[in-house]
């Protein structure tokens, strides 16, 4: 007589499964900049939901454990968040490497060409003051409502990830250095030293040093089996192992190119490009992470930007399509024309790319050890430090030419962003449009004729 039974383990599923659906080019390139759009209307610097939305029920080109295997791998390594998603999915949906470009470029192109008109625009006053007296009011409106935009970021991060007296210490320690020392490298070090005392403190506190870090995982199923239906015969790009391994190797070659060239070239654009390279790779956190590491490598050294250019530049960046790093090629347009800005937006995601094709593979031998998980913990305390810091010093420069229109006009841009829920387009339009009014009531309905200049 035979007898059914439920079989006690469950399947293994490779990131690239046979009953997911492939989309073509074309269907990818629109989703990809549907949710470009979609980017715009919230502050998160993780759409999650829309993602899934998109990706997992209506397209049915990535499975759920697959979603969640990527989610929990970006939220985890350096890089832009959502990019790293993004050229996930897309590789994942048109099952080759292409389509997880195919994906970045749809996602954050539309906004960085706008970014790059403006930034070439604004590039040729030096003086912002020489602009149109109703342009200019208007950008010191934007910069003012950029503030709040990165204190609710700021406060979003601290509410999810600061857990102890431990992360306070960390953060505020941070803060401190970041005035004291301004310079990338030191952000760098305290980071990592950030990290390393997370561990030593917490887990000795504990008494868990010893423990076996890598946990077994009995019921989750491995990233990656081999496929041979896939793109290539032998070991088929799947995000395989070997893939990832290719990946950073490029990343190698690409840092020591770097390096060389700008060992052996004079160059502005070797020079930032370079840096931003770091900074994709450092990006530890998310990307608003980013901006502490972007004001040390650019407005702390003269040669390279202004801080009205900095400020308004990222606060374009958030009311645009696209992720925030989309904020590069504003930077680089600026300083050092059009082959600037490519090359600055270009070097800041690359990283990006290379590390969630090349980690990937390997994440489900890592997700577990939780001598990384409480690494991490301290790393983004004390990034939060420095991103305090970055909102001090926004706020510093909002209020160069107006201390009270400017801190009036910060809080209000808050309220509108925490309490009523305001997107960022929104929020910089009304902070551009109350600057402009406080003038114009000035000077045509008390008849005053107010100093700003």
């Amino acid at each position: 007589m035979q007898t059914l039974g439920v079989p006690n383990t469950q399947p293994k599923f490779s990131l690239l499964i046979d009953d997911s659906q492939t989309l073509t080019y074309l269907e990818l390139f629109k989703q990809a900049v549907t949710l470009a759009l979609i980017d715009v209307q919230t502050l998160s610097a993780s759409n999650y939901q829309e993602f899934r939305n998109v990706f997992v029920t209506q397209t049915k080109a990535v499975s759920e454990p697959q979603f969640e295997e990527i989610v929990s791998l970006v939220d985890f390594i350096p890089g832009a968040t959502t990019s790293q998603m993004m050229v996930a999915l897309g590789t994942i949906s048109k099952k080759n490497a292409l389509g997880g470009i195919t994906a970045l470029v749809a996602y954050t192109v539309p906004g960085a060409l706008i970014l790059t008109i403006l930034g070439y625009w604004y590039g040729k006053y030096p003086d912002p003051r020489d602009l149109n007296i109703l342009v200019f009011l208007a950008i010191q409106g934007i910069k003012s409502s950029t503030v709040a935009l990165i204190l609710q970021l700021l406060i979003s991060m601290a509410a999810k990830s600061i857990n102890n007296k431990m992360h306070i210490a960390l953060s505020v320690l941070s803060a401190a250095l970041f005035v004291a020392y301004q310079q990338p490298y030191v952000l760098i070090l305290t980071m990592m030293m950030g990290g390393i005392i997370t561990i030593m403190v917490e887990y000795d506190a504990e008494n868990t040093i010893g423990r076996r870090t890598f946990v077994k995982e009995y019921t989750a199923t491995p990233a990656v089996i081999n496929d041979p239906k896939l793109i290539n015969k032998k070991n088929s790009h799947k995000i395989s192992q070997l893939f990832g391994n290719k990946s950073f190797h490029l990343y190698s070659v690409i840092l020591l190119l770097l390096l060389y060239l700008n060992s052996q070239y004079q160059s502005m654009i070797l020079d930032l490009s370079l840096s931003f390279y770091n900074i994709g790779t450092f990006m530890i956190g998310g990307t608003p992470i980013t901006l502490p590491f972007m004001y040390a490598e650019t407005v702390l050294n003269p040669l390279y930007i202004n801080a009205d250019a900095f400020w308004l530049g990222f606060g374009l960046a958030a009311a645009l399509p696209g992720p925030y790093l989309n904020f590069a090629i504003f930077l680089g347009t600026h300083s050092m024309g059009i082959y600037g800005g490519v090359s600055c937006w270009v070097a800041i995601f690359v990283p990006s790319v290379l590390q969630i094709w090349g980690l990937l593979p390997h994440w489900s031998n890592f997700r577990k050890n939780i001598y990384l998980a409480k690494f991490k913990e301290g790393v983004i305390s004390v990034a939060i430090g420095f991103l305090a810091t970055a909102v001090y010093y926004g706020w510093v420069d909002a209020c160069k030419y107006d201390l009270s229109t400017a801190t009036v006009i910060s809080f209000l841009s808050l309220v509108y962003v925490s309490l009523l829920n305001f997107n960022s387009p929104a929020v910089l339009t009304l902070g551009a449009a109350l600057f402009i009014i406080r003038y114009l009531a000035l000077w045509y309905y008390r008849e005053l004729d107010p100093v700003i200049f």
